[in-house]
């Protein structure tokens, strides 16, 4: 790959597998993020922008805490909404194609099958609102972008954010027993993948938007089970439903996605959760 990329959110799980990927394949990149600069204060990162001069901007910043989202409406809506503005702005004027890292959350989840990319969202949490805020700012004023719809990432990151399989494990480590959730679906999904995924979808210029997600799908207990198994740690698992941890906050109970888009262009990569999950395992944690 001959073109320059913009990392945005390059300290997170994902700007960080996109960053350590594109070292090993020596992409010219750039990675940026808080606090040197801060996705809803342009002036922070329009310059720097500019001056690099690239082809490509990944944008992986993003307010992603689910729960302070419902107090915090005004920074998240900020983050995950106005900001896209700005950046298809400036992608527009610079002639950069914009990739923009979205969620399963924008969908209601009462569907019982995987969604598929033309199917209708319908966020129930602010969250998800907000998301779909950008992504919609997205279709309506970008002239180059993909948006890339993912969920319940797991990986290393640079600036130690929220894993839920180190979470896990240190549960483990201190308690006899481990609650985990049963009434909600997803298909988790390793940042390494995905970040070949991501540099796929560019180099086959691939528009529009597209879901890129492990493949199968399971409830937290499966996921815990799994990987507890994976690191022949004996834990007892207590199976609860979510709205044991928060009785207000709504959530999707089915977030799988289907991968449509890019098996239609025969380029899916993503392997099944499980795959990922054992690669994660023996990569970071032997």
């Amino acid at each position: 790959m001959k073109n320059k990329i913009i990392i945005l959110g390059a300290k997170g799980q994902l700007g960080t597998a996109l960053c350590n990927l594109c070292e090993k394949k020596n992409i010219y990149f750039k990675g940026f993020d808080f606090p040197k600069i801060d996705i809803s204060i342009p002036e922070t990162y329009q310059k720097k922008i500019i001056d690099y001069n690239p082809d490509i901007l990944i944008n992986c910043a993003a307010y992603t805490n689910v729960y302070k989202a419902e107090n915090d409406l005004e920074k998240s809506m900020m983050v995950n909404g106005i900001a896209v503005k700005h950046l298809v702005d400036l992608c527009n004027d610079n002639n950069i194609y914009l990739c923009h890292i979205s969620t399963s959350y924008v969908f209601d989840g009462l569907k019982k099958i995987p969604y598929i990319e033309t199917d209708k969202p319908g966020p129930v949490n602010y969250y998800g609102i907000t998301k779909y805020v950008g992504e919609q700012i997205i279709i309506d004023y970008s002239r180059s972008y993909s948006i890339v719809r993912t969920a319940d990432l797991f990986g290393k990151s640079r600036n130690n954010s929220n894993n839920i399989i180190k979470k896990l494990i240190e549960l483990a480590q201190r308690n006899r027993i481990v609650k985990l959730v049963n009434d909600e679906f997803t298909s988790p999904t390793f940042t390494d993948d995905l970040a070949k995924q991501i540099l796929l979808i560019i180099n086959n210029q691939i528009t529009g938007i597209m879901h890129a997600t492990s493949e199968g799908n399971c409830n937290w207990v499966e996921f815990g089970k799994y990987l507890f198994e994976l690191l022949d740690m004996d834990v007892d698992i207590e199976e609860v439903e979510s709205s044991y941890f928060n009785k207000t906050l709504k959530k999707p109970k089915f977030s799988m996605l289907e991968n449509k888009v890019l098996k239609d262009h025969s380029i899916n990569i993503m392997p099944h959760w499980k795959e990922a999950l054992k690669e994660y395992i023996n990569f970071y944690n032997k």
